[in-house]
């Protein structure tokens, strides 16, 4: 049993040790009304800046940054200088509709991206292996998200499906790597997530945190990707908050 629970933990550390494809922290705004604009920073797999625009009651915009630079890797090729090496970088944009009914909150939006990333690792395992990989793709999404609106603390579920579509692509790993046909050949994941806020400052700043995963519809990827995603940051909001209404006692 221990030695099954080894090899699957060795597999997993495996089949993500160079990612190409890094998805991006989920924009789940949970707007309350027309005008609110929330702008956000979170460290986890690397930077992710985020901003979000209520335009009507129901309609919103949402724009993402994501980007990560370790510049450990050897120009000379040396493998023993390239175990940090990792560099990605994603910006997309999406328009969404939302409804918010008391304290509960419905969304969805949908969106492209354009991204790229590059990736050298070294394992060891029966043998010591080295892996580069490079990529540029785009992406689509569609992503739902459920969440409570209170006051004080926000969350939100959030099942994304992104279409990954690499239209360039090179590794060094050749082993049990199909065929790739770019530009004709995308992959769909399903990218479930939590995202937690707790609103400060009369709900005008908020701390936020969020864990997801990256699950590929189909068992054939020939791209390596980061499958779990983990991030704590912080953001602001303007606008959009519609106070309690208070009673008037006199009356």
């Amino acid at each position: 049993m221990q030695k099954l629970l080894l090899f699957i933990l060795v597999t997993i550390a495996i089949s993500a040790c160079a990612p190409v494809y890094v998805p991006n922290m989920r924009n789940s705004p949970l707007f309350r009304k027309a005008g609110e604009f929330q702008g956000s920073v979170q460290f986890g797999n690397g930077l992710d800046a985020q901003a979000a625009v209520a335009v009507t009651n129901h309609i919103g915009v949402i724009g993402n940054f994501s980007f990560a630079d370790h510049t450990s890797y050897d120009n000379n090729n040396n493998p023993n200088n390239n175990d940090d090496y990792h560099k990605h970088k994603l910006l997309e944009g999406g328009l969404g509709y939302y409804q918010n009914d008391g304290n509960w909150c419905f969304e969805v939006f949908a969106g492209y991206g354009r991204g790229e990333g590059s990736s050298y690792a070294n394992y060891e395992f029966w043998q010591t292996t080295t892996a580069r990989s490079t990529g540029k793709y785009e992406r689509y999404f569609i992503q739902p998200a459920f969440g409570y609106n209170k006051k004080i603390f926000h969350f939100s579920i959030i099942p994304r499906i992104s279409v990954v579509n690499f239209t360039e692509f090179s590794s060094d790993a050749t082993t049990s790597t199909p065929p790739v046909h770019l530009g004709s050949d995308p992959r769909v994941f399903i990218e479930p997530a939590f995202m937690g806020r707790v609103n400060l400052m009369d709900n005008h700043m908020f701390f936020c945190f969020q864990a997801g995963v990256a699950v590929p519809a189909a068992t054939s990827v020939y791209f390596e990707y980061r499958w779990f995603q983990l991030s704590t940051g912080i953001g602001f909001r303007i606008g959009g908050w519609k106070p309690e209404a208070k009673t008037d006692s006199s009356k």
